[in-house]
C-alpha cells in the first residue's frame, strides 16, 4: 500500500496523473519482469507520472506507458550499449550519461552515473534507496 504522505506528495503533482486504463501497464510490467505487486507496480498501476516536480532532483522521471514505452527503450540501451546487468531498470531518460536505476531483484533506487561504471558493476556503489517509495518521496519532496 502506498504510504499516505507519499500520496500526498503524488496528488500534488500537475497533470491527469489517476491512471484508468491499466491493461498496457500490465504489459509493460510484465515485458520489463516488474512483479505487479512490487511498489514500482502498484505506483504504476495507480498513477500515471504526467511532469513530477520535485525540489531534490532536476532529472525527469518516466511513465511506463505514456506517452509511449520510454522506460522499456531506455532500459534496453543500458542493457545492451552500457551493458548493465538485466535487473536493473531505467527511470529516467539518458541524456545525461546517467539515470536512475530501479533493481527488479530487490527493489532499491540507484543513481547511476557513466563515468563510475566500472565501480558500479564491481558493486562498489552507495545505495541509494531501499525501496521505490523512499525513491519516490525523496524525488517529490
Amino acid at each position: 500500500m502506498i504510504p499516505s504522505h507519499l500520496v500526498n506528495l503524488i496528488e500534488k503533482q500537475p497533470g491527469d496523473i489517476h491512471r484508468e486504463h491499466k491493461d498496457s501497464v500490465i504489459d509493460a510490467l510484465n515485458t520489463l519482469g516488474i512483479s505487479l505487486g512490487s511498489e514500482i507496480g502498484e505506483f504504476f498501476l495507480n498513477y500515471a507520472i504526467t511532469f513530477f516536480q520535485g525540489s531534490t532532483s532536476s532529472i525527469e522521471l518516466l511513465d511506463i506507458v505514456e506517452p509511449s514505452n520510454e522506460i522499456e527503450a531506455c532500459t534496453d540501451f543500458i542493457h545492451e550499449v552500457w551493458e548493465l546487468p538485466e535487473n536493473f531498470i531505467s527511470l529516467t531518460g539518458i541524456q545525461g550519461e546517467g539515470c536512475y536505476l530501479y533493481d527488479k531483484n530487490n527493489g532499491e533506487v540507484l543513481d547511476f552515473d557513466l563515468e563510475k561504471r566500472d565501480e558500479f558493476l564491481a558493486g562498489k556503489y552507495q545505495l541509494k534507496w531501499r525501496s521505490f517509495f523512499e525513491f519516490l518521496t525523496w524525488y517529490l519532496s
